[in-house]
C-alpha cells in the first residue's frame, strides 16, 4: 500500500492508534537496533566481558562517550583477558 492510499484510508484516529501501539512495541530500525544489541552483548557476555545492554546500544544523535574514557578499548581489554 502506497503512502497516497493511506492517506486517503486511514483515519486520523487509526493513525493515532498505531502510534500508541508504536511507542509500546517499536516498529522498525529502533528495534532492530535493540535486537542487535541484546545479541552482541550476549555473546560479549559468553566470552567474560562485563557489558550491558545499555552498553552496545547504538545511540543516534547523541555525542558519543567514547573519547573521555577509551570505553571501546577497555572492552577489548576484557575480551582478550
Amino acid at each position: 500500500m502506497t503512502l497516497s492510499q493511506l492517506e486517503h484510508s486511514m483515519t486520523a484516529s487509526e493513525f493515532y492508534l498505531w502510534v500508541g501501539f508504536d511507542q509500546i512495541n517499536p516498529i522498525g530500525d529502533e528495534r532492530n537496533d535493540i535486537h542487535a544489541a541484546q545479541v552482541a552483548s550476549a555473546v560479549y557476555q559468553s566470552q567474560g566481558a562485563k557489558v550491558s545492554l545499555q552498553d552496545i546500544l547504538l545511540n543516534f544523535g547523541q555525542k558519543s562517550e567514547l573519547n573521555k574514557d577509551n570505553s571501546l578499548e577497555k572492552l577489548f581489554e576484557q575480551l582478550s583477558s
